[in-house]
């Protein structure tokens, strides 16, 4: 028991070292890491991870997967802004005991205009990000969980591009009192390669979570609380959700968020029928930026 707890507050001072000592630097891209892709995250402010019933869990928490227990299938559209399109999807095999899980997102921004200095049009071209993840779940003891995530990464603008690689690493204990998890996620640490001679650093995150699931009657909750550093930022960021899910039917999301430039609540809900969950998220931007539409299908087998 003690080298477990040990453990756990190597962790938790290796989050909150990195919070304190990260810096805005350098040129940051493949900002596609920080979408939430299902609509289960994006409803709820990019948490929701560990009530989640689609295949992406483990894409906000490596952990994450661990909870569901299921084998499951989900593919997502998600209509973000300015008229690009997100495609994603997953595929998880989780026992509880341990989880194995894969994802692709694409980024598409669409045909833009190419023009010179002086604004005369040459052309047009394509930009997309692309992301490829592995995942592995593993609970070592009763109370831990932990998680890893092995990413692929393809950036295009224009002509040039860049490849890279990431990896995350995600951690839950399960504390002594009932429903209530405490988590720790470092993403996004890895390497690109060049584009036209400029390196692209990652924006590597650091975050820290409390998670309360209780019930009251036939109505069950989910709630959490994720404090969140990116290291291209200066701001703490706070993500806050809520699930409310009714006879494990209907389910009503709620978000918000806070200091984030552009975007601060967000809703959605979810029908489970059977073998197939339905998913429906909606996140208003501010600043006449388009909102964003994420719907999502889940097939449980």
């Amino acid at each position: 028991m003690f080298r477990i707890n040990k453990i756990l507050m190597i962790l938790m001072i290796i989050s909150l070292t990195g919070i304190l000592i990260a810096e805005t630097s350098g040129e940051y891209g493949l900002q596609l890491l920080k979408v939430a892709s299902g609509p289960e995250s994006a409803a709820q402010g990019g948490t929701g991870e560990f009530s989640s019933n689609d295949a992406y869990a483990f894409i906000i928490n490596p952990s994450a997967g661990l909870f569901a227990k299921q084998r499951a299938i989900s593919i997502a559209q998600n209509y973000w802004i300015f008229d690009t399109k997100l495609n994603s999807a997953g595929y998880i095999n989780t026992n509880g005991k341990n989880s194995f899980g894969v994802a692709y997102r694409y980024l598409d921004y669409g045909e833009l205009e190419n023009r010179t200095d002086t604004g005369e049009l040459i052309g047009e071209f394509h930009p997309m990000d692309l992301i490829f993840s592995l995942n592995f779940g593993y609970r070592f003891a009763p109370n831990h969980y932990a998680g890893i995530n092995a990413n692929v990464l393809y950036e295009k603008i224009d002509t040039a591009s860049s490849y890279g690689y990431t990896f995350d690493l995600g951690y839950t204990y399960l504390t002594l009192f009932r429903g209530l998890k405490l988590s720790a996620a470092i993403k996004n640490l890895g390497q690109t390669s060049a584009m036209e001679n400029e390196t692209i650093d990652l924006p590597i995150s650091f975050e820290l979570g409390v998670i309360q699931d209780y019930s009251i009657s036939s109505v069950n909750f989910s709630s959490e609380l994720k404090i969140l550093k990116y290291i291209d930022d200066d701001e703490f960021k706070v993500a806050l959700g809520t699930k409310i899910m009714l006879n494990r039917i209907f389910a009503l999301k709620v978000g918000y968020k806070l200091n984030y430039d552009t975007s601060s609540f967000s809703t959605g809900f979810g029908i489970n029928l059977k073998k197939i969950s339905l998913d429906y998220a909606y996140v208003p931007f501010k600043y006449e930026i388009n909102d964003v539409h994420v719907i999502g299908i889940t097939y449980k087998f």
